[in-house]
């Protein structure tokens, strides 16, 4: 378990088309793990609020995540969320609760 952490910390920064980082990994070398874990960080990042700012409106989230369909983000894992977008957002919305133990007071 610990091995999968550290592969999916040290990887989700990576992009598709190989200009992220801390390696420059593309395409299939990033492995699933990371790629997965890098289009729902970004995913929960714009879509949720922080203290620093508001959540973006949510179609202006799926059009980022369009635009960057085969740049940041893996296509087929794109095209995966939007034709189960419903099921993802029903993942989401019931973790609510469950997260709200991690937030700082």
């Amino acid at each position: 378990m610990l091995q999968t952490a550290a592969l999916v910390a040290l990887q989700h920064h990576e992009k598709f088309d190989g200009t992220g980082y801390p390696y420059g990994l593309r395409g299939e070398q990033i492995h699933i793990y990371g790629r997965i874990t890098a289009l729902a960080d970004v995913f929960d990042a714009l879509s949720s609020d922080r203290i620093y700012r508001s959540a973006w409106p949510f179609e202006q989230v799926l059009d980022y995540i369009r635009e960057q369909r085969g740049h940041h983000f893996d296509p087929e894992l794109v095209d995966i969320l939007f034709n189960h977008l419903d099921e993802f957002i029903k993942i989401r919305d019931s973790c609510g609760d469950y997260l709200q133990n991690f937030r700082q007071p």
